[in-house]
């Protein structure tokens, strides 16, 4: 049997990173990160997405003492460190991910964006334009499981975001 390799190559050297008994490291330096990150299994295809930098949502992160959370890994120099924060918006403050829904850090209270509409999973790009821009097309599911585009529109004088047929 050979060896599994990741499609991505190592962020520091350029070769690649081979799956081992820890986890994932490269071949001809010393980047190299544990399958488990805050008791949560990263597998080969997140690993791959990490690595090229880009920022996605992943679930099921937990400290040692159960508190269960989400959050972004992303590449920190050698290492991969996890970061909450979806972005800093002017006029909001800084945003967020959470288990259920994005927040403002400093007044979680006074924005709460589901991350789920109708099956659709919200994106780091998607809240970012939602928030920006003031809407975003998302792609959702009907109840008989059609495709279906719809609208969400954040109200900045209110802070609140409305869901809309397209």
């Amino acid at each position: 049997m050979g060896k599994s390799y990741l499609s991505s190559p190592c962020p520091v050297c350029g070769e690649r990173i081979v799956m081992n008994s820890h986890g994932y490291q490269c071949e001809c330096c010393s980047f190299n990160f544990s399958y488990y990150i805050c008791n949560r299994y990263i597998d080969k295809r997140e690993a791959e997405i990490i690595l090229t930098g880009e920022r996605i949502i992943l679930d099921g992160f937990s400290t040692n003492s159960g508190h269960v959370f989400s959050s972004i890994p992303v590449l920190d120099g050698n290492s991969i460190r996890l970061d909450n924060t979806i972005d800093y918006i002017s006029g909001i403050g800084r945003i967020v991910v959470g288990n259920k829904s994005f927040t403002n850090s400093e007044q979680p209270h006074k924005l709460r964006i589901q991350r789920i509409y109708n099956g659709h999973r919200l994106t780091i790009s998607e809240i970012k334009i939602l928030l920006n821009e003031g809407t975003v097309l998302i792609d959702t599911l009907d109840e008989e499981g059609n495709e279906t585009k719809n609208i969400l529109q954040y109200m900045k004088n209110k802070q609140k975001v409305s869901f809309h047929k397209y």
